[in-house]
């Protein structure tokens, strides 16, 4: 008798990060709004996000202390390290991705359209240094989503500036580099908890120089004066929090190329949350992306349906505690 077929794990764990990037990212553009579109409100917004990942890194340090746990399930000081610089570069990748739209705002369209490639560096990436091969519904399922973010993108504005356009290249190579390391790492075995710790400690850094910076300059956080503001940002850092764990387990148990894919179309949910709280209808063209994104992603959902056979070989380690 014939095994029934499985639902592949990677891919709920990518929707799972797709929900929670999604929701991140509505939260975030909801802050320009509720601050009147203060045109700082999205620079320093992201602060508070890496703050926020850092005190989670803070608890998890805590629990790992108090229940013996520790950082366990890091095979070398260099995953460590590795961990930290994904931490890093992600943060960076934000910044740079804000700075971006916010050098011209008419430039959204290409800039998003640019980070979105960022996929296929992971998926070159893990074929190149891991020797991770993809097959052809793979390859075109993950084509076809980032083909759909394009033509949703392009839909939001198709002038961009030389400056602008130099933030997006930026911010595909920042988030290609922290998708990648942490693929790179759930491959030789990594535990995805520990490591994703690690990057949040990272990111919270990151957070406290940030903000301590404008103090010093400023006296306060530009555009995050209003108490309500920081608590919806908080919220938008522990869901991004959850997502990079989601994004971890995600690669390390799946095609890393595939895997972002799904997860950097989640301007699906963007999009509907803006039609349904700002009461923004999308044009024409954003509708279609969206379509043509939802495509791809079913299309890799069932491509790695399969029967009771072995998972592909992500990780030399043999487990990766979740």
């Amino acid at each position: 008798m014939s095994a029934k077929p499985r639902f592949p794990v990677w891919v709920a764990y990518a929707l799972g990060s797709f929900l929670c990037y999604g929701i991140t990212n509505s939260l975030l553009g909801a802050l320009v709004e509720w601050s009147d579109k203060n045109p700082d409100t999205p620079i320093t917004a992201p602060f508070v996000l890496w703050i926020t990942m850092g005190f989670v890194g803070v608890v998890a340090a805590v629990m790992f202390k108090t229940t013996g746990r520790g950082y366990k399930g890091i095979p070398s000081r260099k995953f460590i390290w590795i961990a930290a610089v994904a931490g890093v570069t992600l943060s960076a990748g934000m910044l740079t991705l804000k700075l971006g739209l916010a050098s011209d705002p008419s430039s959204r369209g290409p800039v998003v359209a640019i980070t979105s490639g960022n996929s296929m560096l992971v998926a070159l990436g893990a074929f190149v240094m891991l020797r991770e091969k993809l097959n052809y519904k793979q390859l075109l399922g993950m084509v076809v989503i980032v083909g759909g973010i394009v033509v949703m993108a392009v839909a939001a504005g198709s002038a961009a500036s030389t400056h602008a356009l130099l933030y997006g290249i930026a911010t595909l190579v920042l988030f290609g580099i922290t998708n990648f390391l942490l693929k790179y790492a759930g491959h030789y075995g990594s535990n995805s908890v520990t490591a994703v710790s690690i990057l949040w400690l990272s990111a919270g850094v990151c957070g406290v120089l940030a903000i301590g910076y404008c103090l010093i300059r400023y006296g306060h956080l530009p555009g995050m004066q209003e108490p309500k503001l920081i608590l919806w940002a908080i919220l938008a850092g522990l869901t991004l929090g959850l997502g990079m764990l989601c994004l971890k387990l995600a690669v390390t148990k799946g095609p890393g190329g595939p895997a972002t894919a799904i997860i950097g179309s989640n301007a699906i949910l963007v999009t509907i949350f803006n039609y349904v709280v700002f009461s923004s209808v999308p044009a024409t063209q954003k509708l279609i992306g969206m379509a043509v994104a939802l495509v791809g992603i079913i299309g890799l959902a069932l491509a790695g349906w399969r029967r009771n056979a072995p998972q592909p070989a992500v990780a030399i380690s043999a487990t990766d505690p979740e």
